[in-house]
């Protein structure tokens, strides 16, 4: 492996570490305990992973706008291919799921609030993993809206306001809902996204920071992007244990630090961008697809097949920490298949699937 020192058609180091993004969040749904060295795990380790997602995609999508002859026919079918892959996955596929869920959790609900639920959920949230689609349609058009107006000090303002709101959101809660404005905003989005997981506070901005990096032609050497990565990780540590080294503070009741994965996903993007794997441009293809398969797969096979069905058949501690690598490892396996499968088939429709 070596430094990139030139803008290369295919970026595999990029193409890796999302390989490797993918399966760190599978990771993250596969801890479902509260066991502390466990969560843990997935505070530290996990969290950037979606972040360096939306990086990527803003990172590409900038690159896309700036050498199309048409950025507005290039970002037309942007829009569709994220809206066609949204409607396999997250309607036709995931669609049915949810909407059993919904439907067992609200029975004496009448059909006209059951209704405005599931398109809540499906349609302005995104179910399960596919809340990222959904934020990505939105953030790309901001984007392409401040890029073709030349209005890109919008889109500066919009990505330090959505860290703002969103470091307030999921930190400060309880001491700034003693400000009214606070209190209403916080109010307004969990009344329409219940968490902060969406365009304005997750999409615009890492999406956006990405679309600077490829315009600015921002590069920081792989070593220094690495001591980055490594320090905040530390102190994405230190955040983790803060509750603990000061148990007495009344603060933590109703708050919580979480910041640093914001520096995590930038150098963790940033590093991957100067590596050059010595690979080929079809195996950094297939890693690439892989990992969209595992991340639009993963929830499906953990949620609603593997867990029922060990909870029917076993009586295995499938919740315990011990079994989380047990579950990462079975989730693969299955993803991967699913990719073979859809690889060896190589139907255009099927290849939606792995946004092929």
């Amino acid at each position: 492996m070596s430094n990139s020192c030139k803008k290369s058609e295919v970026y595999n180091g990029i193409d890796a570490f999302k390989a490797i993004a993918a399966i760190l969040i599978v990771l993250l749904h596969a801890i479902e305990t509260t066991d502390y060295f466990a969560g843990g795990v997935k505070f530290v380790f996990t969290r950037f992973a979606v972040p360096f997602f939306f990086i990527t995609s803003g990172f590409f999508f900038s690159r896309g706008l700036h050498r199309a002859e048409d950025p507005s026919r290039y970002f037309r079918n942007y829009e569709k291919n994220l809206l066609k892959i949204f409607f396999v996955w997250g309607i036709l596929i995931y669609g049915p799921f949810t909407i059993t869920s919904y439907v067992t959790a609200n029975r004496g609900a009448g059909i006209l609030k059951i209704f405005a639920l599931l398109v809540r959920r499906m349609l302005v949230i995104g179910s399960g993993p596919y809340w990222y689609l959904v934020a990505l349609v939105c953030s790309t058009a901001v984007i392409y809206w401040c890029h073709s107006k030349k209005k890109e000090g919008f889109l500066v303002a919009g990505i330090i306001v959505g860290l703002l709101l969103e470091v307030a959101y999921s930190c400060f809660q309880g001491v700034l809902s003693q400000i009214a404005i606070f209190r209403w905003f916080f109010k307004v989005i969990y009344a329409v996204y219940s968490w902060e997981f969406n365009f304005l506070m997750f999409g615009i901005p890492f999406a956006g920071i990405g679309y600077f990096i490829y315009k600015k032609n921002v590069h920081i050497s792989s070593k220094i992007s690495a001591c980055i990565f490594f320090l905040a990780t530390l102190l994405r540590i230190v955040e983790y244990r803060l509750p603990v080294l000061f148990s007495d503070v009344q603060f933590w009741r109703e708050n919580e630090i979480s910041v640093v994965f914001i520096i995590q996903a930038i150098s963790f993007f940033c590093l991957a961008k100067e590596l050059n794997f010595k690979i080929t441009k079809k195996c950094s293809l297939t890693l690439r697809q892989w990992s969209s398969c595992v991340y639009f797969s993963h929830a499906i096979i953990l949620y609603n097949l593997l867990n029922p069905i060990l909870e029917k058949l076993t009586e295995w501690p499938i919740y315990a920490p011990n079994f989380i690598a047990i579950k990462v490892v079975i989730v693969l396996m299955f993803c991967t298949l699913l990719f073979g499968i859809i690889k060896k088939i190589n139907n255009k429709y099927l290849n939606i699937l792995i946004n092929g």
